[in-house]
Formats: C-alpha cells, structure tokens, sequence
C-alpha cells in the first residue's frame, strides 16, 4: 500500500513543483564556481551544504539556467526517500505496518513543509534526514565495532555535509547508540564526526555572535513543537498527536526503567533529542532577529520527520489495547491530509521567478554596457546574478534566448538593467511637480532627481515596457547605466511626485 503511494505521490509532487524557478538561495549557490569564495566547503548561513554545492555545478554545467527540473530532482527524491526510511524508523519502534504506513504517508504528502519538498536548493535537507535515518537503522548490533559501523561513519560524514539539520540529528544518533551499544562504540561515531564538524565550523562555517535570552529561545522552540502538530492536522486537534507522542516515549522510558534495559528507549529517546537539539540550534540562529519564523516550512518539514515516528510508537500502545483506539488517535492525520496536499500546490510569486525576463536581460544589447557588478534582480534581499556572470553564461550558452511570446520583453529586461536609484542629500523641495507624463531621452550616466513616487516605463515609440516604481521621501536619483534608451515618467496617484532634469538630459 504504501509502496503505492509512493509510485503516485513522487511525479505528482514534481508537477506540483513544476512552476518553481531559481530564486535566493538557489542563485548563491549556482552563480559559484566552487574554486573561488565562497568554495565548496565555505558555509551557507551557517549551513554545511557540500553535497549541495557539487549537485548545483555539476548540473549547471550539464544544463546551464535551460531547466530547474534537474536541479529540483533530488530535493523530491531525498524526501520520498525520507519518507520511506521514516516508515522503517516507525516499524523499529514496534509500530504495526498500518500505522508506520499513515504516519509515513502523512509525511509524504507533507505539503505544509514544501520547501523541503519542492526548492531544489533546500535538498540538503532531505538528504540530511535519510543520513541521519540511515543511521538509526544501520547501526545496531554488539558493543564492538563492525565493518558495518565503518561504513556507518562513512555516511555520517557525508551526513555532515548535506545540511545544517545534520549535527542535531547526530546527537541524537549517538544517544541512541550509547544506550544500545555502550560507551564504546558511541565514542567510535561521536569523537570523529564531532571533531570533523569542529573543524570546519572553526575554519568554514563560524558565523556572527547572537545575543538570545533564555526565554525567548524557549518560547520560539516551544512554537516551533507545536506548529509542527498543528500543521500535521491543520488545526488545532494536533494537541492528539502531540499526546501520542509522548505516550509514545513515556511508555518506552517506562520499560526501560522497570527492565533496566536502556535499549528499549534508546530509539525514541534519541529521535526526541535529535529534535530538541535542532529547535535549540535553531533558536540560537533566529529567535532573535526573525523571531515569527518558528513555523517556517523548512523547520515543520525537519520537525515532523523526527517527532512523527514517535506519534507512531504512541499509536502502537493504544493499538495493542484495541486497535480502534489507535485509529481513531491517528484521524487528526487523516484531517490534515487534504489541507497538506493542497498546499504542495501552492508557489508564492517570488519562487515563480521569472525566466524569461532573465533570458532576455541575458541576451540584451545592454548587457555589455552596464557596469559589469550589476545585480540585476530588484527587490529587498539582494542576490549575486550580475550582469557580467550572466553575459558570460549567455556566451557559454548555458542561458537560452527568451521564447520571443511576449512583445514587450526586451524592453522590460532594458529597464531593469538600465536603471537604476540611489539617494542623494540634495534638496529637492524646488523641483516642479510632475503633473503628465515626462517622456526623456537618457544617455549612459545621465540622471534626474525625484522625491514621491513614480513610475517609469522605457519605450520603442510604439510599445512600452511594464512600468518600474520608485519611491523615495527625502529624494533620490534615477540614473541611466546604459543608453541610449527612451523612457516616460509618470507621476503615481499619491503622494505627490517633484522632479528636477537637468538642460543636458533631453
């Protein structure tokens, strides 16, 4: 059955993803040669993302900007692949097919997590899971070292390397192994991987100081473990998974301590801190400077791979007592399954990107005229596409030409990389007001001074590009980084709008 799901839910969830393109994070990894800063072991906001960095070169220089498709691959199958160990994770625990099978399932489909899902740049994170579940399912056996364990840590140091989820899942890993294995062999895994990790934080990955109080950083992990549970049943009715999960590892805790046999919770104690790690890590990194995303879709996806299994060994204990207890626990699952594969769906704007735009900005005839540093991507968080990097790329042909579908598409991507606004101390109080369009001639370098808003549109004569606004209080500069190039300024409905053009801007 679940083998099933699998065969339906893996193209769906590519032709749910079919509209991502390339946008933040994806552009500071693919914009990088890997030779140069930041190279292939340098850290990602803290983030060991290795495997992530090779998997982007080698499919840039297989297929340039031409697809996303294959750089949104492995993100999909890293999480199938996860979604399937989680289910062996559940059936170690002692849970019965049926109920490793749901709780699987409801991670499959695990749409409020869709980042992890669907960005290509985000596959780290999968991968990062099936490491650490490979882990957990790998390395059991005596209290001596095997040849099975070597090739253990083999995959913990990949694991290393795939996301910065990974540590806190190896914490976990080595709780459980000391408990199950003694001493001994946890050390085998901790002191190298923990020494390993070390170094490069030290060298590659040590980011800036955070300040955080002890408060905040509870009460954003505390948010962090309960969205987890309201987004597995899109409501408040986690509150029941949140109390299998527990009774999951009570039960187990309980055993151990009547049996004084510490392998019994050794599984689920390590996956409960292996999640407990990652909020406190991540605590550290955002409660204080971003502290509304607890319930970003990048920590329910983590969180829900780890803490699910532990939903599934509570189920598994109402089972053994009747087995309509344990489904009727489990329908919170069931309620948020549709509101989870809906949201697979849904694609904010900004992942959208917009290729063709970058096509053409690509194979415009100002490309080679504007300053070679560029950035030619607008908007509040900056990203490294430049225009010399993306000149470069159009003559490797790694960048194709724009489909030519859209009239007006040459001359959006000339004003996007045409001009440009910086601030400016001038007064700009006496400038006359813009009451009509202004149409103007701007050479390279030319410039005029505004304050308001206003709307600027570059023309052939006869068609115009999709207007770009600008906005400034104290007053700014328009700028032309190229020319010449035709543009008509308008005035915005509000605020009212001032612009100075000097005698030499025609």
């Amino acid at each position: 059955m679940f083998a099933a799901a699998v065969v339906v839910t893996t193209p769906l969830i590519l032709w749910c993803g079919r509209d991502h393109w390339f946008f933040l994070d994806d552009w500071w990894v693919v914009t990088r040669d890997g030779l140069t800063r930041p190279g292939y072991f340098d850290g990602h906001n803290g983030h060991w993302i290795t495997l992530v960095r090779l998997d982007y070169r080698l499919n840039f220089e297989l297929w340039g900007l031409r697809s996303y498709l294959p750089y949104q691959v492995p993100v999909v199958f890293a999480h199938v692949a996860a979604a399937v160990l989680l289910r062996q994770v559940a059936r170690r625990l002692g849970a019965r097919g049926w109920i490793a099978s749901a709780v699987a399932l409801a991670f499959l489909v695990f749409g409020s997590g869709r980042e992890n899902i669907v960005w290509g740049h985000e596959a780290g994170a999968g991968a990062s899971l099936v490491a650490g579940f490979g882990l957990f399912l790998l390395a059991e056996g005596g209290r001596s070292v095997t040849r099975r364990d070597w090739l253990c840590l083999g995959i913990g140091a990949l694991g290393l390397m795939t996301w910065g989820s990974f540590p806190a899942i190896l914490l976990g890993f080595c709780v459980t192994t000391l408990l199950r294995r003694g001493v001994r062999v946890a050390a085998f895994y901790a002191l190298p991987l923990g020494a390993v990790y070390l170094g490069w934080y030290l060298h590659y990955g040590g980011g800036d100081a955070t300040t955080l109080r002890f408060a905040e950083a509870l009460r954003f992990a505390g948010r962090m473990f309960w969205s987890v549970f309201e987004a597995l049943a899109q409501g408040g009715v986690g509150a029941v998974l949140v109390a299998l999960a527990g009774l999951g590892l009570v039960v187990a805790a309980r055993k151990a301590w009547r049996s004084r046999t510490w392998s019994d919770v050794a599984l689920p104690l390590g996956l409960a801190v292996a999640w407990a790690a990652f909020a406190a890590l991540t605590s550290l990194a955002r409660a204080s400077y971003l502290p509304d995303s607890y319930a970003s879709s990048r920590y329910l996806h983590i969180g829900a791979a780890l803490l699910l299994p532990l939903v599934a060994a509570g189920a598994e204990q109402l089972a053994r007592r009747r087995t309509l207890l344990a489904a009727v626990a489990l329908v919170p699952l069931a309620i948020g399954l549709p509101g989870n594969v809906d949201r697979l769906s849904h694609v904010d704007w900004v992942q959208r990107g917009n290729p063709q735009l970058i096509y053409a900005m690509a194979h415009s005839p100002f490309i080679d005229d504007v300053p070679p540093d560029t950035r030619v991507l607008r908007g509040g968080i900056s990203v490294p596409l430049t225009a010399r990097w993306l000149a470069r790329q159009a003559v490797a042909g790694r960048v194709p030409e724009p489909d030519g579908s859209d009239p007006v598409l040459s001359l959006d991507a000339a004003a996007w990389l045409v001009l440009a606004q910086e601030p400016t101390s001038s007064d700009h109080r006496a400038c006359p007001r813009l009451a009509a369009p202004l149409p103007l001639t701007l050479r390279s370098g030319d410039e005029f001074a505004f304050t308001g808003t206003i709307n600027v549109t570059v023309t052939d004569g006869s068609r115009e590009s999709r207007p770009l606004t600008f906005v400034s209080r104290d007053g700014s500069m328009i700028w032309a980084r190229a020319g010449p190039v035709d543009v008509i300024v308008r005035p915005a409905p509000a605020p009212p709008s001032r612009l100075c053009v000097p005698a030499t801007v025609g």
